[in-house]
């Protein structure tokens, strides 16, 4: 039988180690009106020193090495002790993403990591 936990440490101790960035995250809420319908995002207090291994569009790294991924301007892996969800903001080198969909990756029944799609909006 083949032990979960011996992956999950080597992606944390090899793969986060080798190509983690520092990113900033801001959290975002959406609210819903009960008159209108209409939606508001709500920007959280940032955290400018978020970890996570960020793919963007032009890099060199196969995507697909982590996972199949529908199409996306950038793809952010973070631990699974890490916050992440729809509508955040990750910013990085100048450039701020908006959060798709998190999607946890496993090895068996073992969480290993989350995805996140980014979309770029500034």
């Amino acid at each position: 039988m083949v032990n979960l936990n011996i992956i999950k440490n080597t992606w944390e101790k090899r793969v986060w180690k080798e190509f983690k960035k520092i990113l900033t995250r801001t959290p975002v809420t959406k609210t819903t009106s009960n008159l209108s319908g209409s939606e508001t995002l709500t920007d959280g207090a940032a955290d400018t020193n978020y970890q996570g291994i960020l793919f963007r569009r032009q890099d060199t790294y196969n995507q697909e090495y982590v996972g199949l991924f529908k199409g996306a301007d950038a793809i952010l892996l973070v631990k699974t002790s890490q916050t992440i969800n729809k509508n955040d903001k990750i910013a990085f080198d100048g450039d701020t993403f908006r959060v798709d969909d998190v999607v946890n990756r496993y090895a068996g029944t073992l969480k290993i990591y989350q995805t996140a799609r980014l979309f770029l909006i500034t």
